[in-house]
């Protein structure tokens, strides 16, 4: 896991601490730094899998394709569970990998739930989250996160 979570803060989040780190993954002097990318594409934590439950489906992305398949992965991850909106009671419920990467998804809560909106826009969840959004009448609260192992 350490492994795996040292890549992706490096080279995939452009060398960014994590919620528990006190230094970048990559020091100054580091050859891996040549490959981290400039801006972070937080589309990325809906394709990456650790092989928990919890974690987005396995997917297999091609080249010429990404874009429209790192797009596909998020809108899926987002409308299939990762995502809840209750506008009864004004509830958005997240998945923790929203909170864990939450600088990638904007500075507030409300930019991270306005990044969301791009993707779920068109659902009937998207537009009820819209309207949470622009009223900023929402309270956000956390899903449990299943760490048991996708077979």
């Amino acid at each position: 896991k350490q492994w795996y979570q040292r890549r992706v803060r490096g080279v995939l989040r452009g060398n960014k601490k994590g919620m528990i780190d006190l230094t970048r993954p990559f020091s100054s002097t580091d050859p891996r730094l040549g490959v981290a990318v400039k801006e972070v594409d937080p589309r990325i934590h809906f394709a990456l899998n650790c092989g928990s439950k919890g974690c987005p489906p396995i997917r297999v992305y091609s080249a010429d394709k990404l874009d429209s398949q790192l797009t596909r992965a998020t809108k899926s991850f987002l409308v299939s569970g990762g995502c809840e909106v209750d506008g009864e009671s004004r509830r958005v419920s997240l998945s923790p990998i929203l909170k864990w990467y939450s600088s990638d998804f904007g500075k507030t809560e409300g930019d991270m739930l306005k990044w969301i909106c791009r993707f779920i826009g068109a659902t009937e969840k998207g537009r009820l989250l819209q309207e949470l959004v622009d009223t900023k009448q929402y309270r956000i609260v956390w899903q449990g996160y299943d760490w048991g192992l996708n077979h």
